[in-house]
């Protein structure tokens, strides 16, 4: 018989096996549940099996037989359909459960279908580090079907602003002015500290185009009607969602089509196990969004005008990785005392930017800014809290040497 381990209060000691039939056992289910749940303590933003939907939602969510997901602000979860193909079709046969780190997640953008705005749902895009997640190796993935998309969008987006990036935004500067820098370990902490906690009191805002003053031209311009894009930048963050358009006139055959492209847009929506938020469709609606603003430049304005709405698309950038900023007026914008802000990206496309908004010069848009030189001086004075005197001095004395 084993000897009971005591402690220094006279009572057995439960961490140990003792040698009777009622001693602790460490396989015991609900002990070893309790532990589980008490280490987690990590906040849920998103859970597929939980979430409320509209009556709509609810009716697609049944017939659809979508994945399920759920986010943390440690780990995604999710479940996605196997396909096979019989005779040339490709058909469900089966269902794969998988995770990946918060960690590997780079970017986050949002995306919403007509039919998807009529159930007040959308889906979520997740740009991820290839290499982080071993069971599954693609940059984008993707959460379906997300009621209250832009609420969940808001709150993985202000998390994934933590990460801190101001020291290495420095750094990049001080390497383009020439100074002497060294790449360190990770492990080092070189950069700064690996996260940055949000102000408590929340986030500061330097502009709200939702809320903004304008003048009364510049009201009738931007009515919910005109679909007008939104922005909002803050001190953590810099969000906008702007609206996907088809351009008939640049493609007039499809108009003949456009009764069969809608009705394949909507059973592609309910195909069971196949709906509307795959990665590969998330890449297209990223790419045909670059082709458009490639396109924007050569479209006539009668062209720009004859525009049909497709869907919309969210998207976010960390306001550590905007090295310069600049402001401009076009002729036709004075008369409505607005311009555009210009946002110089620090490793635009490449990881800090993964969705790849700026243009091929690295420069993000922000456009139909009211008083814009005003907006421009409070984003300026912040970008110049950046402490770059010491790379300063190290290009001076290397210049003193030669």
């Amino acid at each position: 018989m084993v000897q009971k381990i005591m402690s220094k209060d006279n009572k057995p000691n439960e961490n140990h096996i003792v040698g009777n039939a009622k001693g602790y056992d460490p396989l015991k289910a609900k002990d070893m549940r309790q532990k589980i749940v008490d280490r987690r303590g990590e906040n849920v933003y998103y859970d597929s099996s939980k979430a409320p939907r509209s009556v709509l939602g609810h009716i697609h969510y049944c017939t659809s037989c979508p994945g399920w997901n759920k986010a943390t602000n440690m780990r995604f979860l999710y479940s996605r359909w196997e396909e096979t193909e019989v005779c040339g079709c490709k058909l469900p046969w089966g269902r794969k459960l998988d995770t990946f780190d918060s960690d590997i997640v780079v970017d986050i953008a949002a995306h919403q279908s007509c039919f998807q705005i009529c159930r007040g749902e959308g889906d979520i895009m997740l740009w991820r580090l290839e290499g982080g997640d071993l069971s599954d190796n693609e940059e984008v993935h993707a959460m379906t079907d997300i009621p209250n998309v832009f609420e969940v969008f808001s709150a993985l987006t202000l998390e994934l602003s933590k990460i801190n990036l101001k020291d290495a935004a420095a750094l990049g500067l001080g390497t383009r002015m020439g100074a002497t820098v060294w790449n360190y370990d990770a492990r080092s902490k070189s950069d700064g500290p690996g996260e940055r906690v949000n102000d408590p009191e929340g986030e500061s805002m330097f502009y709200d185009s939702v809320t903004a003053k304008r003048t009364c031209l510049g009201k009738l311009c931007h009515h919910d009607v005109c679909m007008p894009p939104v922005y909002k930048i803050t001190s953590e963050r810099i969000m906008y969602a702007e609206w996907d358009m088809w351009y008939p006139c640049d493609e007039p055959s499809k108009l003949i089509c456009l009764p069969v492209y809608i009705l394949t847009a909507f059973f592609r929506d309910l195909c069971c196990g196949f709906g509307s938020g795959r990665a590969e469709k998330a890449k297209d609606v990223i790419a045909r969004r670059k082709e458009n603003k490639a396109k924007d430049k050569d479209r006539s304005w009668l062209n720009s005008c004859c525009a049909c709405p497709i869907g919309r698309t969210a998207n976010f950038m960390d306001i550590d990785i905007i090295g310069d900023v600049g402001a401009h007026q076009k002729c036709s914008e004075l008369c409505l005392n607005e311009g555009d802000l210009q946002l110089h990206v620090l490793g635009g496309g490449d990881g800090a930017d993964a969705s790849g908004d700026a243009d091929e010069n690295g420069i993000f848009t922000v456009r139909f800014v009211p008083e814009v030189f005003a907006k421009f001086d409070d984003l300026s004075y912040e970008l110049s809290q950046m402490n770059l005197t010491h790379f300063r001095q190290n290009v001076m004395s290397q210049e003193m040497r030669r």
